[in-house]
């Protein structure tokens, strides 16, 4: 029997000797990219569930939004119909000097409106948007936020133009100037289905 010449044994066994090490690098690898991925998936899920959350809350702001304007024109709406009653507030029994001062609290009320975006900025910084990997998803979270930027903007200019408008035309000017139009919460609530159907993949 023929002997095998000794580079061929020196080349089988170098390749006996690499192949659980390859094999093995393989596997850690593969191993190291299902776990990374797994942590990637915790971490977006995490932030998304932060800027839902934000979003919800937002939402809600919206309808104490939308709420106080409509008890804004409502208030507008008495104080144009007794113009007479402003007039003699001092004079009034107790009761209608209470309705009156009621009245003239909202209408007169100082205003700020602030939609909180801390979640958002947490998923750029974070670099996690560019790995939530539905491109829909993300357009509606955007959007979502600058709806609520807008309602601010909007809400914020309504309440200015409303305090620098004089004592005998501001009642009519705030019912010309129904402000409930642009408190429109449709963009958060598609934001928030989309996150929800996403996190239950």
């Amino acid at each position: 029997m023929k002997e095998r010449p000794r580079i061929i044994e020196w080349i089988l066994d170098f390749v006996n000797r690499l192949l659980p090490v390859v094999t093995g690098i393989a596997i850690t690898f593969t191993v190291q990219g299902m776990v990374n991925r797994a942590h990637t998936r915790r971490e977006v899920r995490s932030a998304l569930q932060l800027v839902r959350t934000e979003l919800t809350s937002n939402r809600e702001d919206v309808a104490v939004l939308k709420e106080y304007f409509q008890n804004e024109m409502t208030s507008a709406r008495y104080l144009g119909k007794h113009t007479d009653l402003v007039k003699k507030l001092k004079r009034l029994d107790s009761a209608t000097a209470d309705t009156v001062k009621y009245h003239l609290g909202i209408v007169g009320a100082d205003v700020t409106v602030v939609f909180p975006h801390d979640a958002l900025e947490l998923l750029k910084m974070s670099s996690l948007f560019q790995k939530i990997g539905d491109n829909g998803l993300s357009m509606k979270i955007i959007r979502a936020y600058d709806s609520c930027s807008q309602m601010a903007i909007s809400a914020d200019r309504h309440i200015a133009e409303r305090n620098a408008q004089p004592t005998d035309s501001l009642y009519n000017w705030i019912e010309l100037h129904d402000p409930r139009v642009f408190a429109d919460p449709a963009d958060i609530d598609k934001a928030i289905t989309a996150i929800n159907v996403y996190l239950r993949r």
